[in-house]
């Protein structure tokens, strides 16, 4: 390793508070929001190219949190009312073949 940057993912319009991984390392999954900005999203990136694959959108309020599941085939986002302004504290489960809320 060079100790390099490989390059600069940028989309989100609030603070990116968590990355994760996929399990195949190909993919990235990022989370933001903050009391600035109504970005409360969840964003899947293409490590080889930089891309944007897609951005999830459901929570009402900052996400806090992301991890793929072990196979990959999910994205877990946490979501957290922390300013109190009478947002949902919540977990969506996210299908990644199908970038839709699983439940």
């Amino acid at each position: 390793p060079d100790g390099q940057e490989k390059g600069t993912l940028t989309g989100h319009s609030a603070a990116v508070n968590s990355v994760a991984f996929s399990p195949d390392s190909k993919f990235v999954a990022s989370c933001s929001g903050d009391m600035f900005s109504d970005d409360n999203s969840v964003r899947i990136w293409e490590v080889a190219t930089g891309k944007e694959v897609c951005s999830l959108k459901g929570h009402d309020c900052p996400v806090l949190s992301v991890a793929y599941s072990p196979d990959g085939k999910f994205v877990a986002s946490a979501s957290g009312d922390i300013y109190g302004n009478g947002g949902t504290n919540c977990v969506k489960i996210w299908n990644v073949e199908t970038m839709e809320e699983k439940c």
